[in-house]
């Protein structure tokens, strides 16, 4: 399968510049880029936890060259975003991913996504990829709203190397009991999970796809 690439962009807005952010965002600066060609979809996000950028912007893409092209860097300067909006952003996280395992592609239909950042201990790199994409996403999206599961790597500096994208129907599955329940069912409790580190969990809504 060909590896397509995820550009995850996540950002904090000053309190003042919100409003103009979101209308920006969803008026000007998501369609310039969506137009560009390459990029599959683009959907926003919102999160509540206090520890992570509340707003996050996935944009679906054919591949990593996609972010390097002409016409993506012109749409991202297009409009008001470069003077209006982006000085008053802050605490960005921009990584570039590509596609390793899990479901082919985000089915971009689910109210929900979480996700799931972490590292794992080199020795421990195969098993972990062969048992998540084998033995935890399967058990894990038997669970009811659990609807889709996608696996990406990356190599940006300060960021986890690897991201699970779930697309879930309900807010509340996301680590509850059923879900932890299951994540320790099999080998991954025993001989992943303790190879992995620096993990972060981020429960979003998606307030905009196209």
């Amino acid at each position: 399968m060909a590896t397509h690439a995820l550009y995850l962009v996540r950002m904090d807005v000053a309190h003042d510049h919100e409003a103009v952010f979101n209308e920006v965002y969803d008026k000007e600066h998501v369609p310039n880029l969506r137009a560009v060609p390459g990029v599959r979809r683009a959907s926003r996000y919102r999160q509540s936890s206090p520890t992570d950028p509340r707003y996050l912007a996935a944009y679906e893409l054919d591949g990593p060259a996609v972010v390097e092209s002409a016409a993506w860097k012109a749409a991202g300067d297009a409009g008001r975003w470069p003077t209006t909006v982006r000085p008053h952003t802050m605490n960005r996280h921009l990584a570039l991913y590509e596609w390793v395992g899990g479901g082919a592609a985000l089915t971009g239909k689910t109210p929900y996504v979480f996700w799931v950042m972490m590292d794992v201990e080199p020795h421990r790199e195969a098993l972990f990829n062969d048992l998540y994409d084998n033995e935890h996403l399967p058990l894990l999206l038997k669970l009811p709203g659990a609807v889709n599961a996608v696996r990406y790597r990356t190599a940006a500096a300060g960021e986890p190397r690897y991201l699970c994208a779930y697309e879930v129907e309900n807010i509340d599955l996301p680590m509850s009991k059923p879900w932890n329940d299951t994540s320790d069912i099999g080998r991954w409790k025993p001989e992943v999970r303790p190879y992995t580190f620096n993990k972060r969990y981020i429960v979003s809504e998606r307030i905009l796809s196209s």
